[in-house]
């Protein structure tokens, strides 16, 4: 028992701390009762912590994270990333600037070259403002061309000539291909963390065994929160292309916040997949009150079951489990009359049955489609509802009806499968028959791996057109066929490259398809060239005969003294040069101008859109400029490389900063010549352009402010007998029925002009022809002004330009998971009529479709007469790794 006199004793040395304390921020720092109470019992614990906070330094960095990541800080190559970064002012209130270290930007690759490096440097940075001794999370928006092992961090002061702080933030690559699945699930994370080992998340041909190098090939990477409520989503929507899937179990939609939400309806739309998982947790019902709510496929019927084994049969049935890697052989190789499609493939054991507990039945939600969903039934030989789904925009919901992670499913080896064609919807991994082909004969046949195009279905036109679309890879050694593609005759020393550039999806790059062709009419435009080789030849001829021999001549004959030719160079000099910059030069007829092309994708019945911007600015002196977009937090902007990029050349700076206002700053121009911009934002329209049917027939409806001129409507991927209808002339507001008009005559435009018709060409003939967009219906228009929110300082004379429409007015349903290109048992031969069965070509455009021949791939039909299929063994997979393959 202690003695009264330590008692009191103890309690006045607490009593003495607590009057120093009180009024200060360290007796702030307590908020509890509880926490005041243990200073009174124990004055030593707190006298330690003030010891300790002396030590503390005046800015703390606790830890740096990449979204949608808790830890790891995977980064992809041109993508636009949120790093967040968690930090604290210990002592007084800050007030100052957060930058990265200069980042180097790629220019366009020349011929035979890989990409290069663009005489141009960008920081990202934006304003802190951190209050006394309280943790901020602070985010800003990077994009990194190449990643590094680390990038620095600064804080300064406004002013200032040193950092007041210098950080490392650590950056993990990501490849160009591979894609992220976030889980969002409160409490069952760990029950997805195996799925990182299933096959459906890499190629069948990676090496498991070598770890380093598996991690590399894999597909996928899942996200899954480490700390229980958490959920560090970027609220940019621009951030999110490096995540194909969403798996949504059970999180109730107000712990996002307003901003997460929005940015995952326009990741939806734009070629997101969410998957919503039922069972037996009312996880649906709340779903509906929620912001996901109109985009639901289905509601719940209240008609559930309980599913024992026999019942779960068609599901085991449908989806066979994988075989395992160290027993898999390599595929058949294609025979001589059909060299294109592989042959059988040696990828799938017997079926496995599902072993539901008897007190445990698998628990089938029971869903009612709503009008235009698809519905996934449990197998062939069921009526029963897997899984109902639809389309949103570019990408699709699906609500499944029971939980992959029911523990019956998870010891099933057939949710392996089931996991790749339902939950992902990926496709087969693709077949390369190696050696000996000379257009008939193929020797043998091995995997090859997917691209990012087959693995997301996410797309921004103004990145993809033209960079998504298979190419020919050839190898040193024997030659490759990929069954994607027709075909290769050389070798190719810049293969790889192109090869990678195919894999990856919404990529920021200035060397794809539209930036190039907009540079080129930008350019065209401005009136501003450079002067040809006979024209400098001819100057330097001149320059030289009056130099020298008629400089001399003169001095000698006329005035009579030779030595005044060294005084006639310099003003020889300078007059030449006066003269060659004034015949040079082109009169704009003003100071400082902007020549704009706007490009504004957007869904039906969406009334937001993703608007590229891509600018030239022009002055006739060295002006720095700060491009800002007030009114727009999604804004971002980058310098657009010229494709002129020369060795040695001086390197420019600029800086974007996210916030409070989104800029370019510091964008330089230099005298008399051309600077290039390129911006992308989520713009909200007034109302939306949709593709209304009803019993008058079909109409476009504009409820924008656009007045949408040369309007056609193209029915991608369709039948034979569709040709693109054109609309003509949709003014704001107005209603026009789906019917052809006759096509003027293509308008002129005078020299000087920016000319629409290249790019609604191109938006008119461009498909990827995947089974997700099959049955699109397209609206291709221009509007002869250039969109607002876009703010120069200083303000410039002249700013002109136009805008590309392109309303995705329809999609066509999901691609179904039994398709031959998501199951390779689809495309065997019928048994019973022992005829071949045609194997749709997955990529491959109708006739008629108005698709160029270099926008797609050609194939012949394919047609096969599969084997029959051996008995199956009892001896299990290892004794005989075919033995048991359908």
């Amino acid at each position: 028992m202690n003695h009264p006199t330590s008692v009191v004793r103890r309690l006045s040395q607490a009593l003495t701390l607590v009057g120093l304390l009180v009024g200060t921020s360290a007796w702030a720092q307590l908020p509890t009762a509880e926490e005041r109470l243990k200073i009174l019992t124990d004055p030593e614990s707190l006298k330690a912590k003030l010891e300790k906070d002396k030590t503390r330094p005046p800015l703390e960095l606790f830890r740096s994270q990449i979204a949608p990541f808790d830890i790891l800080p995977f980064v992809k190559a041109n993508h636009w990333s949120t790093l967040s970064l968690e930090m604290r002012a210990n002592y007084d209130d800050y007030v100052g600037m957060l930058h990265t270290s200069p980042v180097r930007m790629l220019g366009m690759p020349r011929e035979g070259q890989l990409a290069v490096e663009a005489p141009q440097e960008v920081v990202y940075r934006r304003e802190v403002r951190l209050l006394k001794e309280q943790r901020t999370k602070l985010g800003l928006q990077i994009l990194m061309p190449r990643i590094p092992k680390e990038i620095g961090l600064e804080l300064t002061r406004p002013e200032a000539i040193r950092a007041d702080e210098i950080w490392q933030a650590n950056l993990r690559v990501l490849e160009p291909f591979q894609m992220l699945i976030l889980v969002l699930s409160k409490d069952e994370t760990d029950l997805y963390a195996r799925w990182s080992q299933f096959q459906a998340m890499a190629p069948l041909s990676a090496d498991r065994e070598d770890t380093q190098a598996f991690d590399k090939q894999r597909y996928y990477r899942m996200v899954l929160p480490m700390e229980s409520g958490t959920f560090p989503l970027s609220p940019h929507p621009l951030t999110w292309t490096t995540v194909s899937h969403v798996i949504w179990d059970g999180l109730p939609a107000e712990r996002l916040s307003p901003a997460q939400q929005q940015a995952m309806l326009d990741w939806l739309h734009w070629g997101g997949q969410l998957i919503l998982i039922g069972g037996a947790r009312p996880s649906f019902a709340a779903l509906g009150d929620s912001f996901l709510g109109p985009y639901l496929p289905a509601t719940l019927s209240g008609e559930s079951d309980l599913l024992n084994e026999a019942d779960l049969k068609p599901l085991s049935d449908a989806f066979r489990p994988v075989i395992p890697y160290a027993v898999r052989e390599d595929p058949i190789a294609a025979p001589e009359d059909d060299a294109y499609v592989p042959g059988r493939q040696h990828a799938y054991m017997a079926p496995e049955p599902i072993h539901p507990a008897s007190n445990r039945p698998v628990y089938l939600a029971g869903l009612r489609p709503n009008p235009g969903a698809s519905t996934v039934r449990l197998g062939e030989s069921s009526e029963r509802i897997l899984g109902v789904e639809q389309r949103v925009g570019r990408g699709r919901i699906l609500m499944l009806a029971l939980n992959p992670t029911d523990p019956a499913l998870a010891a099933w080896p057939g949710l392996d499968t089931f996991v790749r064609r339902v939950i992902l919807r990926r496709p087969e991994d693709n077949v390369a028959s190696w050696g000996g082909w000379n257009g008939r004969t193929v020797e043998s046949a091995k995997f090859a791996s997917l691209v990012g195009p087959d693995l997301s279905w996410f797309r921004i036109l103004s990145r993809d057109l033209g960079a998504s679309l298979p190419r020919p890879l050839v190898l040193s050694g024997p030659k490759v066929l990929l069954d994607e593609t027709a075909g290769t005759t050389a070798n190719d020393p810049y293969a790889e490259y192109a090869a990678n550039a195919a894999s990856a999806v919404a990529e920021w790059v200035d060397s794809s398809a539209l930036p190039k062709m907009s540079r080129d009419a930008l350019e065209e435009a401005s009136g501003i060239s450079i002067p040809s080789s006979g024209f400098v030849l001819k100057v330097i001829l001149a320059y030289v005969l009056a130099l020298v021999p008629l400089n001399w001549l003169i001095c000698r004959y006329v005035f009579g003294r030779r030595e005044w030719a060294w005084v006639v160079v310099p003003v020889l000099s300078l007059g030449f040069a006066i003269g060659v910059e004034r015949a040079a030069a082109y009169d704009m007829g003003y100071d400082m101008a902007c020549d704009e092309i706007d490009v504004l994708e957007t869904y039906g019945a969406y009334p937001r859109a993703h608007l590229s911007r891509f600018a030239s600015l022009y002055t006739t002196g060295r002006i720095r400029f700060t491009i800002s977009f007030p009114n727009d937090p999604t804004a971002l902007a980058l310098p657009l490389d010229n494709g002129r990029s020369l060795r040695g050349e001086d390197i420019t700076t600029s800086s974007w900063q996210s916030q409070p206002v989104p800029a370019l700053e510091g964008f330089q121009v230099q005298p008399r010549s051309l600077s290039l911009f390129r911006a992308e934002q989520l713009v909200n329209l007034p109302g939306a352009i949709t593709l209304v049917t009803d019993a008058e027939g079909r109409r476009i409806v504009n409820a924008t402010n656009l007045e949408l001129r040369d309007a056609t409507v193209i029915e991608v991927n369709g039948s034979n007998d569709r040709k693109p209808l054109y609309l003509g002339t949709i003014m704001p507001g107005a209603t026009v029925a789906l019917t052809a008009n006759p096509v003027p005559k293509p308008r002129a435009f005078a020299k000087g002009q920016l000319n629409p018709r290249p790019f609604l060409e191109a938006f008119q003939t461009y498909a990827e022809n995947r089974p997700e967009d099959q049955g699109e219906i397209r609206l291709v228009a221009w509007a002869p002004k250039v969109m607002a929110g876009e703010k120069f300082e200083p303000a410039v004379d002249r700013h002109r330009g136009f805008t590309a429409v392109v309303v995705h007015l329809e999609n066509g349903p999901p691609p179904a998971p039994a398709g031959p290109r998501f199951n390779y048992l689809a495309r065997r031969a019928d048994q019973t009529s022992g005829q071949p069965q045609a194997v749709p070509a997955f990529n491959e455009p109708a006739l008629g479709s108005g698709v160029p021949p270099t926008l797609r791939p050609v194939r012949p039909p394919v047609r096969r007469q599969a084997p029959a299929p051996p008995a199956p063994s009892r001896g299990g997979v290892k004794a005989s790794p075919t033995s048991n393959v359908r």
